[in-house]
């Protein structure tokens, strides 16, 4: 078994395949296989993965139902002790990072490492795990899995990602995984990867849908009782009342729309 094996999701981005394909390649650490998992992509994306086969462990192009699917295939090719969720258009800040990270022996079921948040080549922030993670961190922050670490055996102890949501099924995981399992983390003071917004403003807004799956999410009640005053935010419901709000308002809503994406960092989803 491998120390990591990184797996890497695709769909129709040979440009952005093609950076996270180059940090991987060019590391100086060894011990890890890498997995792309393309979902039948119709541009030059499979030609490059052919391309770069020989540093290539396992891949498989062929339709899903989105990318948490693709990321559970990844899973379950996957023989690293830990897993790391790198998408396309996602990249290793140097080619030093993965030995510094392996260069001793790590044992935490999670390992939380910062992350630049770059839109159109330039950092716009950086994240910063908490050294201790609780409920609120992560309602407030989450993780991003671009720069985390996950034992493969907590997915095979827990369960796998959701794949009836289609944003929220990682911030579910850690919410699963450190809330309600006890996983244990550790904070890496390295920023592993960056993670590219591609002109924020021009995506899809999913910020509504984002909101509406966190709600779904936190009506468990297994999560209630980590809830400060529960019951006020069920029947507010806040966020959501103040995004619908702001989409109505064309001049303020761009900006608390970045603001607000920032602040929560949601997962990222496939770049089309």
């Amino acid at each position: 078994m491998s120390k990591l094996c990184i797996i890497t999701i695709n769909l129709n981005n040979c440009e952005g395949l093609k950076n996270t394909i180059k940090s991987i390649v060019n590391q100086t650490f060894l011990d890890f296989e890498f997995i792309i998992i393309d979902g039948n992509s119709n541009d030059k994306s499979v030609e490059l993965i052919k391309e770069y086969s020989q540093y290539i462990s396992k891949w498989v192009s062929e339709s899903d139902t989105g990318i948490y699917q693709a990321m559970n295939k990844g899973i379950r090719m996957a023989n690293g002790k830990y897993l790391l969720f790198l998408n396309s258009g996602d990249f290793l800040v140097n080619n030093q990072v993965l030995e510094c990270v392996f260069n001793q022996e790590r044992n935490a079921d999670i390992l939380c490492g910062k992350c630049n948040i770059s839109d159109n080549g330039s950092v716009v922030h950086t994240t910063n795990p908490p050294q201790n993670i609780t409920f609120g961190t992560l309602y407030s922050n989450g993780l991003s899995h671009q720069s985390t670490f996950i034992k493969k055996e907590l997915f095979q102890k827990l369960g796998y990602y959701r794949e009836d949501f289609r944003i929220n099924s990682d911030i579910e995981f850690w919410y699963r995984s450190i809330i309600w399992g006890g996983a244990s983390t550790e904070k890496l003071d390295v920023v592993i990867s960056d993670y590219n917004l591609d002109g924020l403003s021009s995506k899809e807004n999913r910020t509504e849908e984002f909101l509406l799956e966190h709600q779904k999410i936190l009506a468990d009640p297994k999560l209630q009782k980590f809830i400060p005053d529960y019951e006020k935010w069920k029947n507010e419901k806040s966020e959501l009342k103040i995004l619908i709000w702001a989409k109505s308002k064309t001049i303020i809503y761009k900006p608390i729309f970045v603001m607000y994406k920032l602040a929560i960092f949601l997962s990222s989803f496939r770049k089309a």
